[in-house]
């Protein structure tokens, strides 16, 4: 489980920190994103400093036996995140690559952590 965490938190820590940096090539080089409108530099800052956070509670959760509050924590921008991006999909519809793009992207790394909180085989015996 710490792999995980840290592979994810990896993920989405890097990913907030070159929204910061380079927001224009983060912009441009994320498909889909070009589509929904002309850069908000200010708000893709924004939303890197989020991910961000999610990524670095994700990598102190996997350092601590004790780390589901941090998964949580994490979870609420995330996971949010990944509930808003089906919703709009169900909602609008989407093409095949879109809706593939965006399972493995986004939703996939948001919700994932929260097999931290499914119980071991040693958990379900006792």
């Amino acid at each position: 489980m710490r792999v995980l965490l840290l592979i994810i938190g990896i993920y989405q820590a890097t990913n907030g920190a070159i929204m910061l940096t380079v927001p224009d090539f983060w912009y441009s080089a994320v498909p889909g994103v070009p589509e929904t409108g002309p850069a908000n530099i200010h708000f893709i800052r924004d939303i890197g400093l989020a991910f961000l956070a999610a990524g670095a509670a994700l990598l102190m959760a996997c350092q601590r036996p004790d780390g589901g509050r941090l998964v949580g924590a994490a979870t609420i921008f995330l996971g949010g995140h990944a509930i808003y991006h089906l919703a709009e999909m169900a909602a609008q519809g989407t093409t095949i690559a879109a809706a593939a793009r965006d399972l493995l992207l986004i939703v996939v790394p948001a919700l994932l952590p929260l097999a931290i909180f499914l119980p071991t085989g040693k958990e379900a015996r006792a």
